[in-house]
């Protein structure tokens, strides 16, 4: 590859990752609003965890289908749609007064942000040399930690100068944006890479099957969602209501260390790619991230007087333990053919965000049943007790994921099997 194609691989992949920065900011965007939303749609907990997790519903759904999409159409196309989808879904949530119209926006949200993740990994497998792509997958990982720490701090401060609908239609028209940046600079393949190499299978129903046939795709899916399971149910919702019930701090403050936890997710994750690839292993990396994971949960959760930098730093290092999970995309890409690479990764994907759909209703379901019915100002008030009971389910999750790692998913040693 010569440096002006290197240049331009670089180019096509930043211009990808803009829409993942994005649909990061508005997947996690409620956790700065738990409060208004609460407020404003006169819900409780467990409604406003269904609420929000229909963004997970559709994500989840279409994750299957946007990797068969990849392998069949180029991400050009599908890119610039998705964009709109999700300004529409944007559109949708701020602009409605009941609960059902919200989560229908949320789902719509969901539908477009499906081809995010995936489409910079496809981007990155057609644009760079096979060696670089554990640590572009770490790279992609970062890029959208960046979009999730925008959906925290920053967009918590948007929310109290703006208010929360008029923050979510400056998202509507930055999704307008990036719809157009990728209709105008985005190209599907590099001019070097022959169309014949990326002819999709014929049958999609061999081709999916070739994916789901394997035994390691599942194990590696449970993987994926317990490694990012944590990260949906305390950044992308309940952490912030739960710190601010904890140490009386304002939403800013709270969004700050939830940001911490994003922030060690998202540097760890090339280095995470880096020091796989020198070490020719994936398995060590997998066991300690989740065994990390699952140490620093249990003692946020049960230590009673750690202070509040004490917390920061335990989500921070809860963070480098989730890291390790975007492994998994390139455990897919040494076992899967060309072809159907951007199916197994979306399948992959799909376990990464099924957590949504699941955990974060049932932290809100849990944390319904231990409420003792107290209302401040409209809102439904939790005690700290009763967000620890339901949290809990953050370290069994890191340990599925580490149990799975030792006796289900084998070493591939950093190599390709086609």
């Amino acid at each position: 590859m010569s440096k002006k194609e290197f240049h331009r691989s670089i180019f096509m992949y930043l211009i990808a990752s803009l829409f993942l920065i994005y649909e990061m900011g508005i997947q996690v965007s409620p956790s700065v609003m738990t409060h208004d939303l609460m407020r404003d749609f006169n819900v409780n907990a467990a409604v406003l965890g269904i609420m929000v997790s229909a963004y997970f519903y559709s994500y989840t759904l279409m994750q299957i289908p946007a990797g068969i999409l990849y392998d069949h159409f180029g991400p050009r196309t599908l890119l610039s749609i998705a964009a709109v989808l999700c300004s529409l879904g944007t559109l949708f949530f701020a602009g409605t007064e009941t609960v059902y119209a919200a989560a229908f926006g949320r789902f719509l949200m969901g539908i477009g942000s499906a081809f995010a993740f995936v489409g910079v990994l496809v981007i990155a497998a057609r644009w760079f040399d096979g060696k670089y792509f554990a640590f572009l997958v770490g790279m992609t990982q970062l890029l959208s930690v960046l979009g999730a720490i925008c959906g925290a701090a920053p967009l918590a401060k948007g929310v109290d100068i703006l208010g929360w609908r008029g923050m979510m239609y400056v998202l509507v028209v930055i999704g307008l944006v990036l719809s157009g940046l990728a209709v105008i600079f985005l190209k599907d393949r590099p001019e070097h890479m022959h169309r014949d190499f990326l002819k999709p299978e014929k049958h999609l129903w061999r081709h999916l099957k070739q994916v789901v046939g394997q035994g390691q795709t599942w194990a590696l899916a449970v993987y994926a969602f317990s490694g990012w399971g944590p990260v949906i149910v305390f950044a992308a919702l309940w952490g912030v209501p739960y710190l601010m019930q904890r140490y009386g701090i304002t939403n800013v403050t709270a969004s700050f260390a939830t940001m911490l936890m994003l922030l060690g997710g998202g540097l760890f994750s090339p280095v995470i790619g880096y020091l796989s690839n020198r070490m020719k292993r994936r398995l060590p990396l997998l066991w300690i991230g989740s065994a990390l994971g699952c140490v620093t949960s249990v003692l946020m959760l049960t230590l009673p007087e750690i202070p509040f930098w004490g917390v920061a730093g335990l989500l921070f290092l809860m963070g480098v333990g989730t890291s390790v999970h975007t492994l998994t995309f390139a455990i897919v890409q040494d076992i899967n053919k060309p072809t159907v690479t951007a199916t197994g990764m979306g399948f992959n994907n799909m376990a990464v965000v099924i957590g949504g759909a699941l955990l974060q209703p049932l932290v809100g379901f849990i944390l319904t049943k231990a409420w003792d019915g107290t209302i401040v100002d409209g809102v439904p008030v939790y005690q700290v007790a009763n967000f620890e009971t339901a949290l809990f389910i953050i370290p069994i999750i890191y340990l599925i994921g580490l149990l799975f790692s030792l006796f289900f998913i084998k070493e591939t040693h950093c190599k390709s099997k086609y």
